[in-house]
């Protein structure tokens, strides 16, 4: 992930002209180096990075940025020592690019100069907050220790810098280490309250502590502060479906959409969030379109499949889940999905070879479980039945159906040996099924267990 994210900055730093006009002023043969190691980045091969820039630099065309690519190159394959070389050959001019500055951080803070180290930080975070934190993503993470060290070196005098906290929140972002960095941005936010990027991050911090009301406000506040990324709005559409407020998400991305049309994801999460609203055909429709600009997307034509299987087309929801699996074999959840379509097509034969793929996949997975179980009882197996029921219980006990097929097997057992912790077992799966509001459970559970209050005479108090 880390080495995807910092092709996307390399790739976005060479072409980006806000980012990098001094673009024109590139001789052709620069361009031409460094052309060639952004498609090394692709391959991930640092080592060829390195050897282009030495070949470059034997040829006459010795350019800070190309020994910035082979600085970082040389840093993440772990030789610190020639990246430091190269560091310093950078330090001696003066414009230098956003994503060397983390190293130089490192560079200063190996060298004892803590000082140095939060000043470099500090320059690439007054520049741009959200590249700042995109460069962070290259450190390793025993070196980012050593600069969070250096930051509470810092952190001790009076005089701290103001951004302190809100740079050692980022890179602890940076490293998943979310709990220190929610607890860095409580008062990151409070010293600079209007950088909307932080705003941004603190919703991230709360969007995975699954603190979704908080998030969404922590959204809404970036955007007023001026964070109005196509991500934010993403991100607070996801925790608006996590409220239940699939109208609101579907504003979202109708915000992200008329900005650009062609986003194929935000059409994909869209036809999800319709999906929840039971506006399958606009769900079809969205999936359709989010297929049409990328095909080779699995989960468009996996999710597709289950809004059919909703409208009760099995045959092109089959077709759908077929293709997913042409994509990625080990889709999550696509083999349940085939064996579900199976069985509502009249194909139940081959159904549970489906569920077993999908169970050896994911030996937690409930809902395959429960589907093998449920095939299983009506061809009679009740033995192998109650074993599935009881294990997708196990693993998901929020399943009233589950608790009603286990006690129609129990129901069968005690027929065979009429015994009273049958019997209590029995009444105890169908008030379970009947709390969660099965349809059939509570019905069954009066016909079986209906318990019969003692009558209790009334005493009148003697005066």
């Amino acid at each position: 992930m880390k080495d995807f994210l910092l092709y996307f900055f390399f790739l976005f730093q060479i072409i980006s002209p806000n980012c990098f006009s001094q673009e024109t002023e590139l001789n052709n043969e620069e361009k031409y180096y460094l052309n060639s190691i952004e498609k090394e980045m692709l391959s991930k091969n640092y080592g060829r990075i390195i050897k282009i820039v030495d070949k470059a630099i034997e040829k006459g065309v010795e350019t800070n940025k190309l020994i910035e690519r082979r600085a970082i190159a040389y840093y993440i394959l772990k030789n610190n020592k020639k990246a430091f070389i190269d560091i310093e050959h950078i330090l001696q001019v003066e414009e230098i690019d956003d994503i060397t500055y983390p190293i130089i951080s490192l560079y200063y803070a190996q060298n004892y100069d803590n000082l140095n180290s939060i000043e470099t930080l500090i320059k690439s975070y007054e520049k741009n907050s959200k590249h700042f934190y995109n460069s962070l993503l290259v450190l390793h993470k025993k070196d980012a220790q050593k600069i969070i060290v250096a930051i509470d070196s810092i952190l001790t005098k009076e005089d701290y810098p103001k951004n302190i906290y809100a740079i050692k929140s980022l890179l602890n972002y940076s490293q998943n280490n979310f709990n220190d960095s929610y607890t860095d941005l409580v008062k990151a936010i409070e010293i600079d309250k209007n950088n909307g990027y932080l705003y941004f991050i603190f919703g991230e911090t709360k969007l995975r502590a699954k603190e979704y009301i908080s998030a969404h406000a922590s959204y809404n506040a970036a955007i007023e502060y001026g964070y109005i990324d196509i991500e934010v709005y993403k991100k607070r559409a996801m925790a608006k479906g996590f409220m239940d407020d699939f109208k609101g998400a579907i504003e979202d991305y109708n915000i992200i959409l008329s900005k650009n049309a062609n986003d194929f994801e935000t059409l994909y999460l869209r036809a999800i969030a319709k999906n929840f609203l039971k506006d399958y055909h606009g769900s079809i429709a969205d999936f359709n379109q989010s297929i049409m600009l990328n095909d080779s997307f699995p989960s468009s034509y996996n999710y597709r499949g289950i809004v059919y299987i909703n409208v009760g087309d099995f045959g092109s929801a089959l077709l759908d889940f077929y293709k997913t699996l042409s994509l990625n074999p080990n889709h999550p959840f696509t083999h349940n999905n085939i064996g579900i379509a199976q069985v509502n097509s009249g194909q139940s034969a081959s159904a549970e070879s489906y569920f077993n793929k999908a169970i050896e996949l994911d030996p937690k997975h409930a809902d395959a479980y429960y589907n093998r179980g449920k095939l299983l009882f009506k061809k009679g197996n009740f033995v192998k039945a109650k074993s599935d029921f009881l294990k997708s219980i196990e693993i998901n006990f929020q399943n009233p159906d589950a608790h009603y097929h286990l006690a129609l097997i129990l129901i069968q057992e005690n027929k065979k040996s009429k015994r009273k912790k049958i019997e209590q077992r029995i009444c105890e799966q169908l008030e379970t099924a009947s709390k969660m509001n099965h349809p059939k459970a509570q019905e069954l559970l009066n016909q079986l267990c209906q318990k019969i209050e003692p009558e209790i005479e009334e005493i009148q108090d003697i005066e």
